[in-house]
């Protein structure tokens, strides 16, 4: 199958030798491609001194949104039949991509989710920054109807089904990896997580300060009861186009 491996970034040009070297040592087949989300310092050129493909933001969309849709276009229209997250700040392991990818190359699932807490090996993430992820682990596994740990994961891999329905039939913003995920599950998508190692980013600090993590855990509640509000909308659209 054809796998891209997009690797977001903003900002990241200490972490991202370290991340590309990593990808490129335990590359068993995949594209790279670097998604430079509106840096300021030089992201890009580092991408370019790896060779690595890169799409750049003329502007930072402000969070994760606006790089998950430019994946999922760049995957549909280059037709790849798998693409995972992997963000620049160094915390995912190139060397455990394979969890992620092979429940969809066995045709297990639609959507996986590498989550740290289900052998809580490597890092956990901050107190802080659990309390939330638990409020919508919680939310989110009664809606699914299937038990989540990991909700915020950024490390994800997705097949074809939603390659193909976010990359052209869905035409609206996606907000946060709740909305993504409920969104994916109401279009028919199969979910599953699998256990994965996690390490802390080396340089830098999280976007998650504080003050975001409260304002994350409202701005997610408010996500919530739109994709509930959007669940009709998405039905009709698969049912239309067969996505």
């Amino acid at each position: 199958m054809k796998i891209l491996v997009a690797v977001i970034a903003f900002n990241e040009e200490k972490n991202l030798p370290f991340v590309l070297e990593d990808l490129q040592t335990h590359n068993f087949g995949y594209d790279i491609l670097l998604i430079d989300n509106g840096s300021i310092d030089n992201t890009r050129r580092v991408g370019e001194k790896y060779g690595v493909k890169t799409l750049t933001h003329c502007i930072n969309s402000g969070g994760p949104a606006g790089t998950v849709r430019s994946y999922f276009l760049y995957a549909y229209k280059y037709g790849y039949d798998i693409v995972c997250q992997f963000d620049g700040d160094g915390q995912h392991i190139a060397s455990e991509l394979p969890n992620i990818v092979e429940p969809i190359l066995k045709g297990e699932a639609d959507y996986v989710i590498g989550s740290r807490f289900i052998k809580k090996e490597g890092f956990q993430s901050t107190p802080i920054r659990r309390v939330g992820i638990y409020l919508f682990n919680k939310i989110d596994s009664y809606i699914l109807g299937i038990p989540i740990t990991d909700i915020t994961s950024g490390f994800r891999a997705y097949g074809r089904r939603v390659i193909r329905f976010f990359g052209h039939y869905y035409k609206h913003e996606i907000y946060s990896t709740s909305h993504l995920l409920l969104l994916s599950h109401f279009a028919g998508a199969r979910i599953k997580e699998v256990p994965v190692r996690m390490r802390e980013r080396m340089y830098g600090s999280s976007e998650f300060t504080p003050m975001r993590s409260a304002s994350y855990m409202i701005k997610g509640l408010i996500n919530v009861i739109g994709s509930l509000l959007q669940r009709q909308q998405v039905r009709r659209i698969v049912e239309s186009y067969g996505a």
